[in-house]
C-alpha cells in the first residue's frame, strides 16, 4: 500500500516538475501586457498558451505573484476612469491590471517564486524517490 502511494505521489510531482520546467519567460514590456489582468498577464509573460490546471503548483505559484504584487501596491484599478492605485485595498487580483511602474518588479517576483517552486519540487522528488527506496 505504502509503495503504492508513493509511486502515485511521484506521478504527480513529475507532473508538476515537467509543468515547471516548461515555463519559458517571454520578458515582455509593459504595452504587450497592460491592457491585461494580471493572471492573464502572467500566464502570457511563462508562455502559457494552453490551459494551466488551476490545481497545479505552478497556477498557485502565480497566485502568490499576483497576490504579493497587490501587497505591494503594484497593481492597478480595472476602471479606465480612474487609473489610481488601489491594489491595498482590494483583493481582487482576478480582475486587477499591471501598473506600467510596477510590471517589471512583478517580473521580478515572478522570477523569484519560479526558482522556489523549481527549488521545492527538486527536494519533494529527492526526497520521494528515497523514501520509496
Amino acid at each position: 500500500m505504502q509503495k503504492k502511494k508513493n509511486n502515485m505521489m511521484m506521478m504527480d510531482l513529475r507532473e508538476e516538475k515537467t509543468l515547471a520546467q516548461a515555463v519559458r519567460r517571454q520578458d515582455l514590456t509593459f504595452p504587450d501586457v497592460g491592457g491585461r489582468q494580471i493572471m492573464s498577464a502572467l500566464l502570457r509573460e511563462i508562455d502559457a498558451r494552453k490551459g494551466l490546471p488551476n490545481t497545479s503548483l505552478l497556477w498557485k505559484c502565480l497566485q502568490r505573484v499576483a497576490n504579493e504584487a497587490r501587497k505591494r501596491g503594484l497593481l492597478i484599478n480595472p476602471n479606465p476612469y480612474s487609473r489610481e492605485t488601489y491594489s491595498s485595498a482590494v483583493g481582487n487580483t482576478s480582475k486587477m491590471l499591471p501598473s506600467s511602474q510596477g510590471w517589471e518588479q512583478t517580473k521580478g517576483i515572478l522570477s523569484r517564486e519560479l526558482v522556489d517552486l523549481r527549488q521545492n519540487l527538486a527536494r519533494a522528488t529527492l526526497k520521494t524517490w528515497n523514501n520509496s527506496s
